[in-house]
């Protein structure tokens, strides 16, 4: 009898281990297991500061978020200096989330690049920008003071070249179907070509020799004058104007002639290539 009781009891708790997913939970077990897996993220945001004052220092700021609830965290800028060396600017930590950390000061026209990394107590370590480990940086250029008048004259100046070329490679076109004489072509692209030498490449270069030192490039906001776009589109207009001043000159112009069909073709090229650098 007490040998049949023994086996009830056995088999009672092999079912009771097979069919129980903790165990001795539920059995007549006196504790409870529990495991909570948390995935690990160490998150890192930072809006890029490209331009300076020069010889004050940059204010570097960066937002870091931790799934540790203590997380620990440790942040700095990797500065890379203009002959490849490093250094480690340490940034702190505020209540907000925010780390901070200034970059020294340097001369006008200097770039210095840089990159975020931050680190937690689990040893997770992101940076920025997004490829950092293949040397992509973020670019800091340290600038004099800006004029307004210059730089506004400047930028206008290339506005109304870029659509006086456009205008003058429009007529060229018209010119040559034969609807219109190239006259008014060579107008337009001599206003442009006086408007890249006096405003982009005069007074853009003055610009441009405050805010960096140095007088070329200089950057208008339509196109890149460190591409050389305006400068390439006006020396084309230049020598198609000198070219083609037999067509401008004639007193009494002829659609079918063969220097006004030249000077057409190449003014209708031009404006291709005005309107690409536009465009692209």
């Amino acid at each position: 009898m007490l040998r049949r009781r023994e086996v009830v009891r056995a088999l009672a708790l092999f079912a009771c281990l097979a069919t129980s997913a903790g165990g001795l939970a539920g059995c007549g077990g006196d504790r409870d297991d529990v495991e909570v897996h948390r995935r690990l993220s160490l998150r890192l945001a930072h809006q890029p500061l490209a331009r300076a004052p020069e010889g004050h220092q940059a204010e570097i700021r960066a937002r870091i978020r931790s799934s540790l609830e203590s997380p620990q965290l440790v942040a700095w800028i990797r500065v890379i200096e203009s002959d490849g060396s490093e250094k480690r600017v340490p940034m702190e930590l505020l209540a907000s989330g925010d780390a901070v950390g200034h970059i020294p000061g340097r001369r006008r026209g200097e770039t210095v690049k840089y990159v975020i990394e931050a680190k937690d107590a689990a040893g997770l370590v992101v940076s920025l920008p997004e490829k950092a480990r293949d040397g992509k940086t973020y670019a800091l250029r340290f600038e004099g003071k800006s004029s307004p008048l210059l730089g506004g004259t400047s930028l206008l100046s290339a506005w109304l070249a870029t659509f006086l070329f456009l205008g003058a490679g429009a007529t060229s076109i018209q010119a040559l179907r034969g609807r219109l004489s190239v006259g008014p072509a060579g107008l337009f692209a001599g206003l442009g070509v006086a408007l890249v030498l006096f405003g982009v490449l005069l007074v853009g270069g003055i610009h441009a020799y405050q805010i960096t030192g140095k007088p070329w490039p200089s950057s208008p906001l339509l196109l890149s004058l460190s591409r050389g776009d305006l400068a390439l589109i006006a020396l084309l207009w230049s020598a198609n104007l000198g070219l083609g001043r037999r067509a401008l000159l004639d007193e009494e112009p002829d659609g079918t002639r063969f220097d006004e069909r030249i000077f057409a073709a190449a003014g209708t090229a031009a404006g291709v290539l005005t309107l690409l650098f536009l465009v692209l």
